[in-house]
């Protein structure tokens, strides 16, 4: 269609989603850590807390001090990490060591 994607936007979706599979992933790792769940339930209650979706598999009651706070954490980062890094991500601007000319436009 003729359009086509900044290198901006570009570089600013692949940090969001790095970093989001980065957190599930140290987040699933920290509770097989401190706990004996299975890695299924305990992936799914990681993804479910970084995406603030509100499931469980019923575990989280019975997962320790740590475990609990690990998907605590989880799910403020999802809920305001994504938004945060994509906004400063946005606002950073280069400086160019250059400047174009400027001109009138001649309307006529």
């Amino acid at each position: 269609m003729g359009r086509r994607i900044s290198s901006a936007a570009l570089r600013q979706a692949l940090a969001v989603a790095l970093l989001g599979v980065g957190l599930v992933m140290s987040g699933t790792l920290a509770l097989l850590v401190v706990t004996s769940v299975s890695a299924e339930a305990a992936l799914f209650e990681v993804v479910s807390a970084f995406g603030t979706v509100g499931l469980s598999t019923g575990i989280t009651g019975s997962l320790p001090a740590v475990g609990q706070l690990t998907l605590i954490a989880l799910m403020f980062v999802g809920r305001v990490g994504p938004i945060t890094l994509a906004s400063a991500l946005a606002l950073r601007r280069r400086d160019r060591r250059y400047s174009l000319p400027e001109e009138r436009p001649v309307i006529g």
